[in-house]
């Protein structure tokens, strides 16, 4: 929605370095950040290595994190104990600890927001509203808080999950979710002018400061080099197919070179597999229907 998060991210480590902030030697640019960062673990579970687990930036041993979970009220505990089973979950853990991915520059701590759950479809793991975060991730805001003794959380980036967390929707208790994550714990959140929706969700819900920034000029996109020569040349072979049919084989070389020039025909051939792989399965199908041998005349 118009915030480049990592570029953001990185020009405001650039500007709190400016200011006295001590960080250790930053990457190059923000997609170094990015690298190196996922290369810690990203909590998609398909990719992340043993050896992430290994290198993560943090790790809070279960014994500790229990005492953690002992302090959330009783009703906050049985939601999680009911759809998450006893701490320390089964998610992101590496021997008998909790680990997390982020990258510590001295004054700050870049993290990943953990996922809120895991093993379901990621629009309801965003959106439902009774779904409780995991151990995992009640975990990394209270290491924040008690451990690595933050001063402030910034969220960079629309919209996060902690303040879609279940709880009364204004006028937070302890028994809220984002109220028992957060505690008194400064919360700074770049936001989206056009959006007041969220963003109030983010100040009544998490009791965010948010700091507003513009939507992005808008531009029409339109094809430029190889692909704005394809775009000509096809209306022209249109043309040609109705005027003078002679000349076609002429245009289909020059569409075809440049097809290839843009690197066009590795899509093409992708699209012609998937069509062919398409048109096979069609056929086999057909050629194991026996539905009319059946009374029903169903599989």
């Amino acid at each position: 929605v118009g915030l480049d998060s990592p570029a953001s991210l990185y020009a405001m480590l650039r500007g709190m370095q400016g200011r006295g902030y001590r960080m250790d030697p930053l990457p190059p640019d923000s997609d170094a950040l990015m690298h190196e960062l996922i290369d810690r673990g990203a909590y998609d579970q398909d990719y992340l290595s043993a050896e992430q687990m290994k290198n993560a930036a943090a790790r809070v041993p279960a014994q500790r994190y229990q005492a953690w979970f002992d302090e959330l009220p009783e009703a906050l505990r049985d939601k999680m104990l009911q759809r998450w089973g006893q701490p320390p979950g089964g998610a992101y853990v590496d021997g008998d600890e909790l680990v997390f991915s982020g990258l510590d520059y001295g004054n700050v701590f870049v993290a990943l927001q953990p996922p809120r759950g895991y093993g379901m479809d990621p629009d309801a793991i965003y959106h439902t509203p009774d779904l409780p975060p995991t151990h995992h991730y009640y975990a990394l805001y209270r290491w924040l808080r008690d451990d690595w003794r933050a001063d402030a959380i910034v969220h960079v980036g629309k919209h996060g999950t902690l303040e879609w967390l279940p709880g009364k929707g204004v006028g937070l208790s302890q028994n809220c979710f984002p109220d028992a994550l957060l505690g008194d714990m400064p919360l700074f959140y770049p936001f989206i002018v056009n959006d007041p929706g969220e963003g109030s969700q983010a100040k009544r819900r998490g009791h965010a400061v948010i700091i507003d920034h513009l939507t992005p000029t808008m531009t029409t996109a339109d094809s430029y080099g190889p692909l704005a020569q394809l775009t000509q040349l096809v209306d022209e072979y249109y043309q040609v197919e109705l005027l003078d049919p002679n000349k076609l084989p002429l245009l289909q070389q020059q569409i075809w070179d440049l097809i290839k020039e843009a690197k066009l025909d590795t899509d093409l051939a992708a699209m012609l597999k998937h069509d062919h792989d398409h048109d096979h399965d069609h056929e086999h199908h057909h050629d194991h229907d026996h539905s009319h041998d059946h009374p029903h005349g169903g599989h």
